[in-house]
């Protein structure tokens, strides 16, 4: 059994696990995604059975897929102008045929292709998450001004937030402007064709007493509780500048049933969820990022061990119990002694952005 790692290899996650499994013993192959170069081509055979070469090595029976961040397919630069449309939808076409084969191979995918894009859709998750018994706040997303208007015309606190993380940068500078999550109220709205530049999300505001963070590990959750000094709406920005205090908690019973009723019907085995815990005690569901990050939780308290749960999770069988977890976990290196290794600076250093997507401003 080798680890297959749908990444770049120097992915700020890829790297550490890659380092920690091969210390431990494992065969690990990285594939960034489709390309032209050697590295990133792809090979499909069929004769009685499917088979799949990815680069420079193929997906063999009995392997373990992570598809932790495959990148955009990159067709050879030097094709026509004529055929450059034919070219970036074949590459497009032949991308989805790989990820998609994966989950129809006899190896473990983790998570299958077709799940981790449909869970991938807000609204879908808040639906699931409400079928599954979770607290879901009361929620609209439109691009439509009276439907906005209407949804912020009671005395409900209400918030607002993007479908996808942007980071806008201007060109020359060291400045930032990131999206997340801000209060909002009637009085405080543009004018109607404003709010048509950019569909949005608005929610009744749960009035917290802190955030947590929860990860899914097959059939085990962890949850930690997220602090900030300034009790920010948006705790992500406060994690960037290390303004967080994270503490190990109790995971209510019933929301612990309807997470791993949630994910058996999303069809996944990992994720990362995020919730709102009010003065009341009462957690509500916001998000799951099925890809998400969570070697930050080792780097704010090593005494989590986040990386050497994953890598026990990632491989065992599926279905391993939180004992099982537990008792492999100390087979692997943690994140601290992966930080004090010489292979922490022998990989390029990957910007920590909070979204993969940039725009460059003049």
């Amino acid at each position: 059994m080798k680890i297959v790692i749908v990444a770049f290899a120097n992915d700020n996650h890829t790297a550490p696990l890659k380092w920690a499994l091969e210390q431990a013993g494992y065969t690990v192959a990285c594939w960034g995604g489709l390309g032209w170069t050697e590295s990133r081509q792809a090979t499909l055979s069929f004769n009685g059975d499917a088979r799949m070469a990815l680069g420079t090595f193929t997906v063999d029976p009995g392997d373990v897929v992570w598809i932790r961040r495959p990148n955009p397919p990159v067709p050879n630069p030097n094709v026509a102008v004529p055929d450059k449309v034919f070219a970036d939808e074949e590459y497009r076409w032949f991308s989805l045929s790989v990820m998609y084969l994966l989950e129809h191979l006899p190896v473990r995918c983790i998570n299958p292709y077709s799940a981790s894009r449909m869970i991938n859709n807000k609204a879908v998750q808040l639906c699931l998450a409400a079928k599954s018994g979770l607290l879901v706040p009361a929620t609209v997303m439109t691009n439509a001004p009276l439907a906005v208007r209407d949804t912020l015309k009671d005395s409900q606190r209400k918030i607002c937030k993007a479908f996808f993380p942007h980071i806008w940068k201007k060109e020359g500078s060291e400045a930032l402007a990131v999206t997340e999550t801000f209060e909002i109220a009637a009085d405080a709205l543009p004018e109607d064709e404003v709010l048509t530049y950019a569909p949005a999300i608005y929610q009744e505001m749960v009035v917290k007493a802190f955030d947590v963070r929860m990860v899914l590990l097959g059939t085990t959750v962890y949850s930690y509780s997220l602090r900030t000094p300034n009790e920010a709406l948006d705790w992500r920005q406060e994690v960037g500048q290390g303004h967080v205090s994270i503490e190990e908690v109790a995971t209510p019973a019933d929301v612990e049933k309807g997470v791993l009723a949630f994910s058996r019907e999303a069809g996944i085995e990992f994720g990362s969820f995020d919730f709102a815990i009010d003065r009341d005690g009462c957690w509500w569901f916001l998000e799951v990022n099925e890809e998400g990050q969570f070697l930050w939780l080792d780097e704010f308290s090593p005494s989590i061990h986040m990386q050497e749960k994953f890598l026990a999770f990632l491989t065992l069988p599926k279905g391993a119990s939180r004992q099982d977890i537990e008792k492999k976990q100390a087979k692997f290196p943690s994140w601290k002694d992966y930080c004090r290794s010489p292979a922490k600076e022998e990989v390029p250093e990957e910007t920590h952005l909070v979204a993969p997507i940039l725009s460059v401003e003049p």
